[in-house]
């Protein structure tokens, strides 16, 4: 499971690296209003990826967090968590 789980936070950092808005630090900068840098409907994307790598369908409404991402990391350790999580508690879907 470990060799899935780097496969799945490879597939997910990219995405994120491709995907993400980058809000900037700058207090005149109104982008931050814009909501999270990945948002969840663009989150739903990266689940044809995942879906594709492991060879079946992982529903975004069990895994994708509702409001989106605020940082890479958090986008890879929760999708990453919530996609394990769901295989161990349907294995053969």
């Amino acid at each position: 499971m470990d060799d899935r789980k780097a496969e799945i936070e490879a597939v997910l950092g990219q995405f994120w690296d491709e995907m993400a808005i980058e809000l900037g630090e700058d207090p005149q900068d109104t982008s931050g209003l814009l909501g999270a840098p990945l948002d969840s409907l663009t989150a739903v994307e990266v689940l044809l990826q995942v879906d594709t790598l492991l060879g079946r369908n992982i529903p975004a409404e069990v895994v994708i967090q509702k409001g989106g991402y605020e940082s890479k990391e958090q986008f890879v350790e929760l999708l990453t968590g919530q996609v394990l999580d769901y295989l161990a508690e349907h294995p053969h879907d």
